[in-house]
């Protein structure tokens, strides 16, 4: 009896550590799935991006488009989500109907008809559409593979025309202070202004900067000064030629200009002149006069 049931135990013992319950069926569950994603990632397999793109800069009242083009190869396509600042605001999910969902988002604004898998149409873009744009792919089971990219969008408002020059004259004596300022309209962010004197850059001791002044909603008026004292060398042919150019790289750049002629000399300064070349000429005559006189008394 005592034999029977040692041996009976034994059995079991020996059954249970050869098959556990409740390990076997999901270290295979485990096993097929290696195996399956070694299958799976063979050369040429891999899910892998074309082009990420997300503009550097839109205008304020304009349209921009952002692109996610990926290649899946042999995976099939569960969804691609847009996000900005960690906020989802596009998906493209191809086994849902309409494949194609935008959510509210202040400053996005999906133009669903022009959007897609691989790219996302956003109209009527405001200073709140600035922001960190992210991409995300992920392929179907049992791998879901995911591709994630992001990058920023800034967003420019032009200036309303083109810059303006204040002051100067339009004769200059040497000597005299030249003085001048530009201004260019309002403008996100503020254009950059730079003065030219016969298309050379003004030195940096002739500029006179002012502190910008935002607006409400951010907009800056940019103002730049410039005063020298004219020389002759600024005069090549008589003329000075000034030149002030707004930018806002790459998307606005106009110009300003302003010109000045050397002033005639005034008649009283010719006159001195003219008395003072007289008066050299009688001089000359003098010591000739007495030259000769000096000579004719000798013989």
């Amino acid at each position: 009896m005592g034999s029977k049931t040692t041996t009976a135990t034994a059995a079991a013992t020996s059954a249970a550590t050869r098959t556990p319950p409740l390990l076997r069926p999901s270290l295979h569950r485990h096993l097929l799935l290696l195996l399956l994603s070694s299958l799976l990632a063979r050369p040429g397999s891999a899910l892998k991006w074309i082009r990420f793109h997300v503009p550097e800069w839109a205008v304020r009242g304009g349209e921009v488009m952002l692109t996610c083009q990926f290649d899946l190869a042999q995976d099939r396509l569960y969804s691609v989500k847009w996000y900005k600042a960690g906020r989802e605001f596009y998906r493209y999910v191809p086994a849902e109907k309409p494949p194609k969902q935008a959510f509210p988002f202040k400053g996005v604004t999906v133009d669903t008809e022009k959007s897609s898998a691989q790219h996302v149409a956003l109209k009527g873009v405001t200073l709140d559409t600035a922001g960190r744009y992210k991409c995300e792919v992920l392929t179907e089971a049992p791998l879901f593979k995911t591709l994630v990219k992001s990058s920023t969008l800034m967003v420019y408002e032009l200036p309303d025309g083109g810059p303006k020059v204040q002051g100067g004259q339009e004769q200059y004596r040497t000597g005299e202070v030249v003085n001048l300022t530009c201004e260019a309209p309002k403008s996100i962010p503020a254009t950059t202004l730079t003065w030219y004197i016969n298309d050379q850059q003004a030195p940096q001791d002739y500029l006179v900067e002012y502190h910008p002044h935002p607006d409400a909603e951010g907009r800056i008026a940019s103002r730049l000064g410039l005063r020298f004292n004219a020389q002759e060398w600024h005069f090549p042919d008589g003329r000075l030629a000034l030149r002030c150019s707004a930018s806002l790289h790459p998307l606005y750049r106009k110009e300003a200009h302003h010109e000045g002629i050397v002033a005639p000399r005034s008649p009283l300064s010719l006159g001195h002149d003219a008395s003072g070349c007289s008066l050299a000429v009688v001089n000359v005559v003098m010591v000739v006069v007495s030259l000769l006189l000096a000579l004719t008394t000798r013989h």
